[in-house]
């Protein structure tokens, strides 16, 4: 008679902005709307996944005097991430995949009630962590600025819908599929 409780599906989510940037679609500036892209998306996946807990977009220092402000005004939670120079080589190095791996790390570790783990990237240097996540039980969403830029890996990685298909997303600044 007493059935278990269902477990209510949590979403965290970390967005790797400068590759969503950089391999979405960009239309006519006067259609370009970072409201609109974010609102459309977060509300399809928690329409069709469950409660999104928190969003933190990474940036590096240059993508965060532009966007920001903006971000902040959607209720994000904005992560700097700067360059910093490479002790033997001299060279800027970017640390943005870093930070959020390491910040992903902690936040599944300290948060138990997650059920899914939806990162914003094509970016195939974050299978690793996904798989550790998968290990913690955490079910996997993923969305991209396209799907040419998205790596295979990724998107074998993330999990089935129960309606079917991959939940992958595609990331549009209009707002539109």
């Amino acid at each position: 008679m007493f059935g278990r409780m269902k477990q209510p599906k949590r979403v965290f989510v970390l967005v790797d902005w400068e590759n969503i940037l950089v391999n979405m679609n960009l239309p006519p500036a006067e259609r370009f709307s970072l409201a609109s892209g974010f609102d459309r998306i977060l509300k399809k996946i928690a329409e069709e996944v469950g409660e999104i807990v928190n969003v933190f977009v990474f940036v590096p220092s240059h993508l965060a005097l532009t966007w920001g402000e903006e971000f902040h005004r959607l209720g994000l939670f904005v992560v700097l991430c700067p360059k910093v120079r490479d002790k033997k080589t001299g060279e800027e190095q970017d640390t943005v995949d870093q930070t959020l791996i390491d910040f992903g790390r902690k936040a599944i570790a300290q948060t138990r009630e997650l059920t899914h783990l939806c990162l914003f990237s094509g970016d195939k240097d974050f299978g690793p962590f996904l798989r550790e996540a998968i290990q913690k039980r955490l079910k996997i969403i993923i969305a991209s600025g396209n799907l040419t830029s998205l790596s295979g890996e990724l998107i074998g990685l993330a999990d089935r819908k129960p309606s079917g298909g991959k939940m992958v997303y595609l990331f549009s600044p209009t707002g539109e599929e």
